[in-house]
C-alpha cells in the first residue's frame, strides 16, 4: 500500500436506501425510507478520488437490498479497477440471490447472506456452496434472529451518557462502519440515515457536516479523514443512539399497519431500552439522561 494512504479494515457503500424486507429495527432505517437507488456516476467520482488517499481491506455492498439495483454489476467493476480495496463483499438478505446475474459471483469476494426469521428462499443453499466454491469466494450465512435496538427518536441531553455510549460501541471501535455516501465520508453507518429517520418521526436534526468528511473539493482530504478517524469524540448521532448498550429485540417484519403504528409511537424511557445485561455505571433515568 503506497504511504500516502490511509487504512481501514473495511469501509460501507449503500446501492440502496430501500429493501425487500421490512425489518422492524433495521438501523439503516430501511424498512420505512422511501425507494432510492445508488447514482453510479457519483459512486465512480467518490471512489476515484478517496482512493488517493485511503486503502481499504474490503468494501462491502449493502443497503437496503443491494440486489434490487439494476446496475450491481457496473458498481462492482468500478470498485475493482479503482483499487480501494483488497476485497470487495456483497451483504444481502439473499431473497434475490436465485436472479442474480451470473457475472456478479465472478466480481466479488465473498458474501453475507442475512437469514432472518420466516424469509423463504428460492434457492438451495447447496447451489450457493457449489457455486461460491467454483468462484473461490466465502460465503456467511449470518443467522440473525434478533436485531440491536440502538436507534433512538427522542435525544440523549446529557453529555456524559453520550460520552459513555460512545466509548462502550462496537460499531464505533470495532466493526469498521465507515460509509462513502453522496460525496462524502461517514465514521457510522446509522449517521447517515438519521437525518431522514428522524425526519419521519417528525424531529429536525442535522449531523452531515459534523459527523463526515467532504470528499471533493478538499485540499486537505487526507488530514481530514485522518483526525477524524483518529478522534475520541462522540458524532452528534450518538445523540439519537444507544449503540452497544441497546437490548436485543426478536426481529420481524413490519406490516402497513405497524408501520403506521411504528413512526407514531411514543418514546420509552431510556432504562427500558438498554440491555439489562449489561453493566452501567449508573442508574439511568429520564432525569439524568432524555428530555
Amino acid at each position: 500500500m503506497p504511504r500516502n494512504r490511509l487504512w481501514r479494515p473495511a469501509i460501507e457503500f449503500n446501492l440502496t436506501e430501500h429493501c425487500n424486507l421490512r425489518c422492524t429495527h433495521c438501523d439503516h432505517a430501511s424498512s420505512i425510507l422511501p425507494t432510492r437507488f445508488a447514482d453510479l456516476e457519483s459512486f465512480t467520482r467518490d471512489i476515484a478520488v478517496l482512493s488517493t488517499v485511503l486503502q481499504a481491506g474490503e468494501l462491502k455492498f449493502l443497503g437496503g437490498e443491494p440486489l434490487l439495483h439494476p446496475r450491481l454489476v457496473d458498481f462492482l467493476k468500478v470498485a475493482k479497477d479503482a483499487g480501494i480495496a483488497n476485497r470487495l463483499i456483497l451483504v444481502t438478505n439473499g431473497v434475490l440471490l436465485h436472479k442474480a446475474p451470473a457475472e456478479l459471483w465472478e466480481l466479488i469476494d465473498g458474501m453475507w447472506i442475512s437469514v432472518y426469521p420466516g424469509v423463504k428462499y428460492r434457492f438451495d443453499w447447496e447451489w450457493v456452496r457449489r457455486i461460491a466454491d467454483e468462484h473461490h469466494i466465502f460465503v456467511w450465512r449470518k443467522e440473525t434472529p434478533t436485531f440491536t435496538e440502538r436507534s433512538l427518536i427522542e435525544e440523549i441531553k446529557s453529555d456524559e451518557l453520550v460520552r459513555m455510549v460512545y466509548q462502550n460501541c462496537d460499531l464505533a471501535h470495532f466493526e469498521s462502519c465507515h460509509t462513502i455516501y453522496e460525496g462524502r465520508y461517514y465514521f457510522c453507518s446509522p449517521s447517515v440515515w438519521m437525518e431522514p429517520r428522524l425526519a419521519l418521526h417528525g424531529t429536525t436534526f442535522k449531523n452531515r457536516e459534523a459527523d463526515s468528511v467532504a470528499i471533493h473539493d478538499n485540499a486537505s482530504l487526507y488530514e481530514d479523514l485522518d483526525n477524524a478517524i483518529r478522534s475520541q469524540e462522540p458524532l452528534q448521532a450518538c445523540r439519537f443512539c444507544l449503540g452497544s448498550w441497546a437490548r436485543h429485540t426478536p426481529n420481524e417484519q413490519l406490516t402497513n399497519k405497524r408501520t403506521v403504528e411504528f413512526l407514531t409511537r411514543k418514546p420509552e424511557a431510556l432504562a427500558e431500552l438498554v440491555d439489562p445485561e449489561l453493566i452501567v455505571p449508573r442508574p439511568l433515568t429520564d432525569e439524568n439522561a432524555i428530555g
